[in-house]
């Protein structure tokens, strides 16, 4: 019903802007009751304006999950669009936009006009607040545990934060003892920027916010202004996708479990698991060899190095439980509303984690991403079902092929373990200095000397921020040795 309602574009356009009035009243809302307005905003329809409201692990007691506010609400992919001198056409650009798209939810002309320059200026304040993707690479930077108290004070006057937490993530239940806030500056600025600017820039804000999250859930004017801009200006796609291609990430948001339960039907094996599996071995080894021979590494910091590498969790293929759909109201003929009522059923989910132990079972990817990753909370690398397929693993190949592509990405997530971000993770996934000072004054020395490097690398006449690829450089590098090594 949903695959057949996402392609259904004739439906799509007869309905309209109907299936969006709910989502339009929330921002109308925000005149008299702004809690309301954000908590609907946020829990039930996926609209991130302002910020993002989720969960995680504590990262210094990882064993416990907490709420986590984390900086959103731009429209344009980074905050340096808002201020490098490069990206002035861009800006114009998302100006233009932004007018267009007011004008389709229908405001006047005018309005609209005034509309995106307001949204222009509220995104720059918010965008100047916001922490860069080099500084939000730092887990001592982004750790801001705090009392529901403490997050009354920082934010004063816009929304009254215990009735949002009731209302978008707690439903009722008690409140949490202590929450995580990734910067507290973007945060307070977001929730100024709420309380203080005039009632028709935020209105102008909040609908762009709405129009940005359902344009490819709409009719196919918002669809296509949205590839005009976001794929075809920013990006350089000159064609748009068919209608099928783009309804499969569709599904794929709304019920990436159901998708992946057929995926592994039918395209995963247990002898590639056990193959994947015996890799996992070699290259574990291989890391443990690397590790007992470091010149510079004291005993003390080695044994701990030791102990994290033994520690590595593993996860291959897919999870032991898969999530449940029978409660989603899934309807033939509402595409939209789908989508909006999967939101909703996505964020109860996640909030359940919170202000409760951490759940060690759960995948972070779906069985069917081309893709692995390792999680500093957990301690563990997992790789979904669909990267043990040709060409990263084949079973009739070669061992120097597998290792040469699977080898290469489990020495890489394995890596990540001691990169310049996973290398401040202890043993049992806490941030926490666990390195000798002389040792890591040495590890330090190496990474600067890597980050130089990278830094010199030009792209398309742009030097590389060896700061900000420095985890994926040392990734990289380490995993296509212990790959060799291991082979």
């Amino acid at each position: 019903a949903f695959w057949r309602a996402s392609n259904d574009e004739a439906a799509i356009d007869a309905a309209g802007l109907r299936p969006l009035e709910p989502v339009l009243a929330a921002c109308e809302l925000a005149t008299t009751d702004k809690t309301a307005a954000l908590a609907k905003l946020h829990a039930e329809y996926g609209v991130n304006a302002f910020f993002a409201l989720g969960e995680g692990a504590d990262d210094k007691d990882s064993a416990w999950t907490l709420h986590q506010l984390s900086q959103a609400g731009l429209g344009l992919p980074d905050r340096d669009y808002y201020f490098d001198e490069d990206k002035a056409d861009k800006r114009e650009l998302y100006a233009a936009h932004v007018h267009k798209m007011l004008a389709m939810l229908g405001d006047a002309d005018a309005d609209a006009a005034a509309g995106a320059a307001a949204v222009l200026r509220l995104e720059t304040a918010l965008a100047a607040s916001h922490l860069t993707r080099t500084e939000r690479r730092d887990p001592d930077t982004t750790y801001n545990r705090m009392a529901v108290g403490k997050l009354s004070a920082l934010c004063k006057g816009a929304i009254e934060w215990p009735r949002y937490l009731e209302l978008a993530a707690t439903h009722g239940a008690a409140l949490p003892k202590a929450l995580n806030v990734d910067s507290p500056v973007a945060l307070a600025t977001a929730m100024r920027l709420f309380a203080d600017a005039p009632a028709a820039d935020v209105r102008a804000y909040l609908r762009w916010c709405v129009a940005l999250s359902c344009a490819p859930h709409l009719p196919s004017a918002f669809v296509d202004a949205h590839f005009e801009f976001y794929s075809k200006a920013l990006s350089g796609q000159q064609e748009q996708k068919p209608r099928w291609k783009r309804a499969m990430p569709m599904v794929e948001a709304a019920l990436g479990d159901a998708v992946g339960q057929l995926y592994v039907e039918r395209y995963f094996s247990a002898d590639a698991k056990g193959r994947a599996l015996h890799i996992v071995s070699k290259v574990r080894a291989a890391l443990e060899a690397r590790l007992r021979e470091v010149p510079w590494m004291q005993d003390s910091t080695r044994a701990k190095a030791l102990d994290k590498m033994r520690g590595f969790g593993v996860k291959i293929g897919f999870p032991d439980e898969w999530i449940e759909y029978a409660s989603l109201d899934v309807r033939h003929d509402d595409h939209l509303g789908n989508v909006l009522r999967a939101r909703a059923f996505e964020h109860a989910r996640q909030m359940r984690y919170a202000d409760a132990p951490t759940d060690k079972t759960r995948w972070m990817m779906l069985p069917q991403q081309i893709n692995a990753y390792y999680h500093p909370n957990l301690n563990e690398i997992v790789f979904p079902a669909a990267i043990l397929q040709p060409p990263f693993f084949n079973a009739d190949a070669d061992d120097a092929v597998n290792y040469g592509s699977f080898g290469a990405v489990v020495g890489h997530e394995m890596s990540h373990g001691f990169d310049d971000q996973g290398s401040q993770f202890d043993a049992s996934g806490n941030l926490h200095d666990w390195w000798a000072p002389t040792d890591k004054a040495e590890y330090e020395a190496r990474v600067r000397v890597q980050v130089e490097q990278a830094s010199r690398v030009r792209v398309h006449g742009r030097e590389l921020n060896g700061k900000l690829t420095c985890g994926e450089n040392i990734a990289d590098l380490g995993g296509l040795r212990l790959a060799y090594r291991a082979l």
